[in-house]
């Protein structure tokens, strides 16, 4: 603690007060007050007493097979005594079962999953009650197909998104995934599971808050502030018994912590903090607090390789007692603005921490599923077909072959770790391996992972086709009827014109009945 941290702290959440965020679209609701209530006999009763909410229909619990939509738009699918499906029409659902029938661990709006009892009957009234009108929310999220990876050639390759999202708001669509706005809360887990950034949190977005931090950070500094301990935290938690123990402490609120990825984390390390905390309190979705465990995972193996402590970064429990470590390593403050796109933002961060810390030449082995690395191709295996090119979605893996010479070649920080190109492959010739080279020269570096000479045409010498290709040709067809003389084998090593040349000119070709004309 110095004399200065509590005015300089003081002086850096001013400047947050003025920072103004890039506005979105928003999303309209229109509700009618129709009301469906699920429950019991015992339950319904207490709301049959309601005087201000009376457009109401009563559903046992046994009766339903389906409760879909939103606020102004649910539909509910339910099965009558004779075994016949009907479907109600409601605005609002409120569902008095012990457990909820919508499994989502953040509920639809409109959704209301209440106790009720005698005492506060006529509080779920008000919350009814108020759920009836026009309302509007933030559209939390921006989707860029094009560089989607969650599905190619009709196969899924990536469902992060989709397992992420603790509102059942992201479903497969063939090849790409559709967000819907309605359901969508802003949980933010889908944009930080998201290995390419094709999913974006767009309220705040990822430069608006990041650029924020930067500010908060310059201005603690600034006014002589020392050792920034930064915390992200939303609005279930109080951090005021927090902020009087430790005078250094910058809380930072969000609507959704897991909209918090490693990105963010790495950035205000680099930004000059000296340590970083999530504050995971009991409404954060079970769902995201595991993504959030993950991430700091990832984000805590770089740190270990750059020579920092892990613990300098790290999920906290709201209801645990904040121990901050006595001695942690902090960088001068970098001065980029952020970039909008996560990775691009993230190797910012490490870059400059690299720089820092004179680690340039470290590679960093990452856990299973982290979405940074290398492609490995076994050359024995590999006949250049370039299926895993055309792959690609993060265009890692580019085809060379416009260098007359046959090649695959790769670019590390565009890989995604998605299994694309391993799932494309038809010789399973590609493994990956997690990493993070600290180098960006060579991270960015393009490199051959294969490459062949090319195969002269034995009739008119052009080249046509990877070597290793005609050579697996020739092996796997030496025995098939169609080629069963040393004539018919040849034609493989001709170039195509060449090949038909050839076979109009062998009598025995086809057993005699090949007509070019036909």
């Amino acid at each position: 603690m110095t004399q200065f941290n509590k005015s300089a702290r003081e002086t850096a959440l001013s400047i947050l007060e003025n920072f103004s965020t890039t506005p979105t679209s928003l999303v309209n609701y229109q509700s009618n007050g129709r009301v469906v209530v699920i429950g019991e006999v015992a339950a319904q009763m207490l709301c049959r007493q309601w005087s201000r909410v009376t457009d109401i229909t009563f559903v046992l619990p046994q009766q339903i097979t389906q409760v879909s939509g939103y606020l102004g738009a649910f539909k509910v699918e339910l099965i009558d005594p004779s075994g016949a499906t009907h479907f109600l029409d409601a605005d609002v659902v409120l569902d008095l079962c012990p457990q909820p029938l919508n499994a989502n661990q953040i509920l639809p709006p409109g959704y209301l999953h209440e106790h009720i009892n005698e005492q506060n009957q006529q509080d779920i009234e008000d919350q009814v009650e108020m759920l009836s009108g026009e309302f509007e929310k933030p559209k939390y999220f921006n989707y860029n197909p094009s560089i989607c990876a969650h599905g190619v050639n009709g196969v899924t390759v990536c469902s992060r998104c989709i397992d992420a999202c603790p509102a059942g708001a992201i479903f497969s669509i063939g090849e790409k995934i559709e967000v819907t706005p309605y359901l969508c809360q802003g949980g933010g887990s889908c944009a930080t599971a998201c290995p390419a950034g094709a999913i974006q949190y767009a309220y705040p977005g990822l430069a608006d808050s990041g650029n924020q931090l930067r500010k908060l950070l310059q201005g603690y500094f600034d006014a002589q502030g020392e050792n920034a301990v930064v915390i992200f935290y939303t609005e279930h938690f109080s951090v005021e018994d927090w902020m009087q123990r430790f005078d250094n402490l910058l809380p930072v609120k969000v609507e959704e912590l897991a909209s918090v990825g490693m990105d963010l984390c790495l950035s205000a390390l680099a930004y000059g903090a000296s340590q970083v905390y999530l504050i995971a309190d009991e409404a954060v979705p079970e769902i995201s607090l595991a993504l959030l465990n993950q991430q700091t995972e990832w984000a805590q193996v770089l740190l270990q390789q750059l020579g920092m402590d892990p613990a300098q970064l790290r999920v906290q429990q709201a209801d645990g007692d904040l121990h901050m470590l006595e001695e942690a390593v902090s960088v001068a403050p970098a001065i980029h603005s952020m970039a909008n796109n996560k990775r691009n933002a993230l190797y910012q961060a490490v870059d400059h921490l690299v720089t820092q810390l004179e680690r340039r030449d470290v590679v960093a082995k990452l856990p299973a599923g982290a979405p940074f690395g290398s492609a490995i191709i076994d050359e024995g295996k590999c006949t250049l077909c370039m299926a895993c090119v055309g792959a690609c979605p993060g265009r890692a893996l580019q085809d060379g072959s416009n260098r007359e010479v046959p090649e695959v070649f790769f670019i590390e920080s565009h890989c995604l770790q998605c299994g694309a190109c391993t799932q494309t492959c038809p010789e399973q010739a590609i493994t990956l391996e997690p990493r993070l080279i600290f180098d960006s020269e060579r991270r960015n570096r393009s490199r051959a992972l294969n490459r062949d000479t090319p195969f002269a045409c034995i009739s008119c010498g052009k080249p046509f086709a990877p070597t290793s290709v005609i050579h697996k040709m020739q092996d796997k067809l030496k025995d098939h009827y169609m080629f069963d003389n040393s004539r018919a084998l040849d034609r493989l090593k001709m170039c195509e014109d060449c090949r038909v040349v050839d076979i109009v000119q062998d009598q025995d070709a086809l057993k005699g009945n090949f007509d070019p004309l036909n």
